[in-house]
């Protein structure tokens, strides 16, 4: 693989389906005992996907974010409960990131799975150990070491372990700390970090670098509120700081805080009189670098918390004082009056009247409305809603099973009217529900029996019909999770079937499912209708099904030409070695059907071995001209194999000449020069120049067009 290549992004959709499948493996490997068919299935999936990404890179690796998963730079869908389900497993064991290598081996999945399915998950060191005495060589964790701030590979940083602090506070400035928390900046004193902050960032550092050290002491970890606690110790960090970083601290942090003033209001209202006190005190030096919105609050939680005290020290002459420096009655006026004219300049006043006065800013409210108020957009809202409760910790056994029965309700009407992709986020919560045992196991068996019910299936069935090509993807991926109950009832539409639009539709749906269909095709081989067979053979091929080889051979014989070709096209798919010797029979058979089907079936499939054989039809004498039509398929099927063997066959055919039916000679020979773009361009050079004599017009444009394509590979003259 190229360096190139390496760095390409990733397949979304390959990544997605490939972290499912590994799920569903690891739980595989977690209920069933070992050897199971099921869990051999189950991880020969999640192994052909692994094989697909390792055509694209050569390592891949998910970085563990508390319950998301990353790759490169990309987070994956926070809302899907399998990409949580699965970060959280392994955030629970101390794992970071984990690395899949090209050479996998399914052995070493399983071993993974077999430690993540353990009664008591390992620390992250023991699970690292445990792979390498599994013998795991191309699945690597990086671990967390809370102790030094760092991500490490199987142990800790060796050397002295200097001030942590320290080594946190230049992490967090270079960016390489995957987030932060209790255990970071609100795990020591603000005095510490300020003194690490003074010695370590130069004032002239970049704005990520202040934002990385607000964000980690406004958020704390799980809570995406903004907490009083921690905004009292980032103030009592910035007052220790230097002069310049201290402005600099400020500037940024008030920024962001006028993004949501509401917040900052319940956290500055929830401070003691005393915390609250230090930040005017602190911000009041700073003036000038207060937005306008927030010198409004600050005025206003003053007069409640300290019953009107101003945030000067004193008053003289009208004027405003603070550690001996006057402040003009403009700007007295200005944190002294309380009303919005005060604190917006009349410019920004007179914009925002513009704004609301135009038609078209009418216009824009109501359609945002209109689309809020839509059908669709309030059902996806309660969907959210419902989805989110379920998680909720506080939520009672009894509450539960009311919610889970409503959001079956909600179900059926997604499924009438073809919304797949909400369906899907359905079904994938509540199996993750039943993961980890959020119900009993009555309630469990209830649901996956609705979901699985003939009911249910024949309504997607019907709603695939009507919709599913609208949303081919949401439809694949909610196939491919009813897969052990829709199989069957999905053939049978597509045997039934009268549109040939929708049976290629079908086809499409089935393959994407993969290897779980070649039971239920293999045992469809013995149906009557030809095209129903043909279908299967099809699906066997498409889904890789190389184990029905032997039930496909059976039909190499069949009396219907288009059943035997599309055994034998099977057979030569899967690579079977007497797939050639079956092509060749074909090939020389007398019934003209057969073999004008093994000619372009020799042609698609690029069979190399039977050129000899094509040139022997080719080379069959004609002198009226009546094979001529039926040599076409023979240069088109030579053409798109490409063996330079072929050409002295083809001059001598460009050079023949016929008593009769001229015409259909002169049409092969065109054939002859549309076909060279399949050949080494130095063998077609002798073509080409007879090519050029042409007096059919059609063969020298012919000739002029691949030229023009191959520069630099002028026709030679005959000798």
């Amino acid at each position: 693989m190229s360096e190139q290549q390496g760095k390409l992004p990733l397949d979304a959709k390959l990544l997605a389906e490939t972290v499912i499948e590994l799920n569903i493996s690891r739980r595989s490997v977690g209920f069933y005992p070992a050897e199971h068919p099921h869990i051999r299935e189950s991880i020969s999936r999640a192994f052909g996907y692994f094989e697909k990404l390792f055509e694209i890179r050569n390592k891949i690796t998910l970085g563990i974010a508390a319950d998301t998963l990353i790759i490169d730079e990309y987070t994956l869908d926070r809302k899907n409960p399998v990409f949580r389900e699965f970060a959280n497993l392994l955030h629970s064991c101390g794992v970071a990131a984990v690395t899949f290598v090209s050479g996998l081996e399914k052995e070493e999945l399983v071993s993974l799975h077999e430690i993540l399915s353990l009664k008591e998950l390992p620390p992250g060191k023991t699970l690292a150990d445990l792979l390498r005495e599994k013998d795991v060589r191309r699945i690597t964790v990086a671990l967390i070491d809370f102790t030094n701030f760092s991500f490490i590979e199987g142990a800790k940083r060796g050397g002295e372990q200097g001030n942590i602090w320290e080594d946190y506070v230049f992490g967090l400035l270079e960016g390489r700390l995957g987030g932060t928390g209790e255990s970071g900046l609100l795990g020591a004193a603000p005095s510490q970090i300020a003194e690490a902050v003074n010695q370590a960032m130069p004032v002239e550092a970049g704005p990520e670098a202040y934002d990385r050290v607000i964000t980690a002491y406004i958020r704390k970890k799980d809570h995406s509120h903004l907490s009083s606690e921690a905004l009292s110790r980032f103030y009592a960090f910035v007052e220790d700081l230097r002069p310049e970083l201290k402005r600099q601290f400020l500037s940024r942090s008030l920024s962001h805080f006028t993004a949501d003033v509401a917040e900052v209001e319940r956290a500055l209202g929830e401070m003691s009189r005393e915390d609250f006190a230090k930040i005017v005190s602190l911000l009041a030096g700073h003036t000038s670098l207060i937005p306008d919105t927030l010198k409004n609050l600050l005025d206003k939680l003053s007069s409640i918390k300290q019953e009107k005290r101003e945030m000067f020290d004193s008053f003289y002459q009208k004027s405003a004082v603070l550690d001996d420096i006057d402040l003009g009655e403009d700007v007295l006026k200005l944190f002294g009056d309380d009303h919005f004219s005060s604190f917006v300049s009349d410019d920004y006043k007179k914009q925002l009247e513009a704004m609301l006065s135009t038609v078209s800013g009418e216009s824009c409210t109501c359609d945002k409305l209109r689309e809020q108020c839509r059908e669709e957009t309030i059902d996806r809202t309660n969907l959210d809603i419902l989805l989110e409760l379920l998680d909720a910790a506080f939520v009672k056994p009894d509450d539960y099973l009311t919610m889970v029965t409503r959001l079956t309700e909600m179900v059926e009407d997604f499924m009438d009217t073809g919304r797949f992709e909400e369906v899907l986020e359905a079904y994938n919560a509540l199996k993750s529900h039943e993961l980890t045992r959020r119900f009993s196991n009555e309630a469990s068996s209830a649901i996956d029996y609705y979901y699985h019910s003939p009911e249910f299936i024949g309504k997607f069935v019907e709603a695939m019909r009507l919709y599913g090509r609208k949303d081919r993807d949401a439809t694949v991926r909610l196939a491919r999770a009813l897969r052990r109950s829709l199989i069957e009832p999905l053939i049978s539409s597509l045997a039934e079937e009268k549109d040939a639009a929708m049976r290629k539709f079908y086809l499409a749906v089935l393959a994407s499912i993969g290897t779980d269909v070649q039971p239920h095709a293999v045992k469809r081989l013995g149906d009557g209708r030809w095209y129903v067979v043909r279908n299967m053979l099809y699906l066997l091929r498409e889904c890789q099904c190389r184990r029905a080889a032997d039930s496909v051979r059976r039909l190499v014989k069949h009396n219907n030409p288009q059943i035997s070709l599309e055994a034998v096209k099977t057979l030569l798919h899967f690579g079977t070695p007497d797939a050639v010797p079956y092509l060749k029979t074909f090939l020389q058979s007398g019934d003209a059907t057969v073999r004008s089907g093994a000619v372009r079936l020799a042609g698609s499939c690029r069979v190399k071995d039977a050129v000899p054989i094509l040139l022997q039809l080719l080379d069959k004498k004609d002198l009226l001209g009546l094979e001529a039509f039926y040599k076409t398929d023979i240069v088109r099927a030579l053409g798109d194999i490409g063996d330079p063997a072929a050409i002295p066959s083809l001059i001598r055919l460009c050079r023949s000449r016929v008593l009769i039916y001229r015409e259909h000679l002169d049409d092969l020979k065109i054939e002859v020069f549309l076909s060279l773009d399949g050949y080494p361009a130095e063998a077609v050079l002798p073509l080409l120049a007879i090519g050029r004599e042409s007096k059919n017009p059609a063969i020298r444009e012919a000739c002029e067009q691949f030229a023009s394509q191959t520069p630099g590979r002028e026709p030679e003259e005959e000798p």
